[in-house]
């Protein structure tokens, strides 16, 4: 299909398209010529690797200086993806997937890195380092740096083989708090945050214990005099799941909350559940496709009474959860589709719709595209009577509302130099 353009400011974006074009004709003359090398032929027999990973580049770039970066997936003989999760205050695992490419197709590794919940980042990122370098060695194996390699490994102790003895046996617990507070002539705001925390998470149990509070304050000085807005958010976060193999778990899921946002003096919610995953969990690092199924009571007390002119109420639901994760060479792709109802009355329903992608077009194009759709008919907390302007300015309570959507696209090109080697940390 031919592309028209119609120009409304004479000659100027005539001139201004020309010079666009020649540039790019330009750009893409020499980017060519580029790539009519191999990466071989232009790094000097030093493997090619991409880092596909936002944290700790600079550092690893400055580390590990035996192989050339290159900004594109396309331009390496190596590809390094990595993912990390949570895993309780305990920590996190890092998963590490080497993917060979060119001469090293097939050649494909995964190592897991787990960094203490006690460390520094220094010492995370340097046990990284150790990993990534691990992880190279058999493709320095085929290169003229082979004879550079050495191997260590120390000699098994009567020691090292013995179980692990933990006296915490697993459990993590964590005891946090902090303010902040902003003043002006006119106005003043004071936030405070304080909570605990106990986690467990071993190969059969994921356990979870959290309660926490919120506290905020906003003061403004009007003609009218002082108008102060006080606000909390406290409640409870607890599960308690059981893997029962790699494709099934059941839990049992407990949330309280007292909220003046949402209206609720007291609100808690118990519905065991149940999972099943269409992959291995040990794949989930990779590709998930998870299906939740949940069911349980509720019982709410309200601040005010409600526009169903309630004041107390019990709530039976349901809800079901269909979710997709893929972290792939292309980019990484995560959505999922849920819906949820009250059992007195099924028109008193939720139906949720998330989805971001994060692809590779081509080499140096990239598209992210995120959107979110919500359609709501499930806000039985909402208060009778109107709102005051005031209270919808400083956002005090929710508002009634049948959908909540957002949605976001981005698109980047890169072009030129295909290494990224040279880390310069001035200014």
């Amino acid at each position: 299909m031919p592309f028209q353009c119609k120009c409304i400011a004479g000659g100027r974006i005539s001139v201004i398209a020309v010079l666009l074009l020649l540039l790019t004709s330009h750009a893409d003359h020499h980017a060519l010529q580029a790539n009519s090398k191999t990466p071989q032929q232009t790094n000097n027999n030093l493997i090619t690797v991409f880092l596909d990973f936002s944290f700790h580049q600079q550092y690893i770039r400055e580390t590990i200086t035996f192989v050339n970066y290159v900004r594109d997936r396309e331009l390496s003989q190596v590809h390094i993806m990595i993912s990390r999760h949570g895993s309780g205050s305990a920590g996190e695992n890092y998963v590490i997937s080497f993917i060979g490419r060119g001469r090293y197709q097939g050649i494909n590794n995964v190592i897991t890195y787990w960094a203490p919940g006690t460390n520094t980042t220094d010492e995370t990122r340097r046990g990284l380092v150790e990993i990534l370098t691990m992880g190279l060695v058999p493709y320095l194996a085929s290169t003229n740096m082979a004879s550079q390699i050495s191997l260590n490994i120390a000699q098994q102790t009567e020691v090292t083989r013995m179980a692990v003895e933990d006296p915490w046996n697993n459990w993590v617990f964590e005891i946090w708090g902090g303010a902040n507070f902003h003043k002006e002539e006119t106005q003043s705001r004071f936030n405070s945050r304080y909570g605990f925390g106990a986690d467990k998470i071993s190969e059969d149990w994921k356990i979870r214990f959290r309660p926490y509070f919120n506290v905020n304050e906003r003061n403004f000085d009007t003609d009218d005099g002082l108008v102060t807005s006080r606000s909390h958010r406290h409640g409870f976060n607890g599960h308690l799941i059981r893997s029962i193999n790699q494709h099934w778990s059941v839990g049992f899921f407990t949330n309280i909350l007292s909220s003046t946002f949402h209206n609720l003096q007291f609100n808690v919610d118990n519905s065991p559940g149940i999972e099943y995953s269409f992959y291995p969990y040990t794949e989930a690092s990779r590709k998930s496709i998870t299906l939740v199924y949940r069911a349980g009571l509720s019982y709410n007390n309200y601040m005010e009474q409600t526009i169903f002119l309630k004041n107390e109420e019990f709530l039976a639901a349901q809800s079901v959860d269909l979710s997709f994760r893929f972290q792939q060479p292309w980019g990484s792709f995560r959505a999922s589709v849920s819906g949820s109802h009250h059992f007195h009355n099924f028109s008193s329903n939720r139906a949720e719709l998330f989805a971001r992608l994060d692809f590779r077009i081509i080499k140096g194009l990239s598209l992210n595209l995120s959107g979110n759709l919500d359609l709501i008919n499930d806000l039985v907390a909402l208060p009778a009577g109107e709102q005051t302007l005031e209270e919808i300015l400083l956002q005090q309570r929710r508002q009634a509302t049948s959908y909540q959507m957002a949605g976001a696209i981005g698109l980047s090109y890169s072009f030129g130099s295909q290494f990224s080697n040279v880390v310069n940390t001035r200014f």
